[in-house]
C-alpha cells in the first residue's frame, strides 16, 4: 500500500489506515495474523495508496502478505 517505509509511515500518521475498521495513527502498532488493512473509505485515501501500488513491483510483496488492490485491502 505504500512504496516505501517513510511513505507508510505517513499514511499511518495522516490517518488513513484502517486495522479491523478502527483508524491506525501509530506508525509503530503491531498486527496481529489476519488482521485486515484498509484505507478510509475516502478519495483522498484510496488514490494514495491508488498511485502507490501501480508504482510498485508486485514481486516484491512479501509472501506472507497478500492484497486486493480492487479494494485496497491488505491481509
Amino acid at each position: 500500500m505504500a512504496s516505501t517505509i517513510p511513505e507508510a509511515r505517513q499514511l499511518v500518521n495522516h490517518r488513513h489506515i484502517l486495522v479491523n475498521g478502527c483508524i491506525v495513527d501509530i506508525p509503530s502498532f503491531r498486527c496481529k495474523p489476519r488482521d485486515i488493512i484498509t484505507t478510509k473509505d475516502n478519495q483522498r485515501s484510496k488514490r494514495l495508496v491508488q498511485n502507490s501500488i501501480a508504482s510498485s513491483d508486485p514481486g516484491k510483496l512479501p509472501k506472507h502478505l497478500t492484497i486486493d488492490t480492487l479494494q485496497y485491502k491488505g491481509l
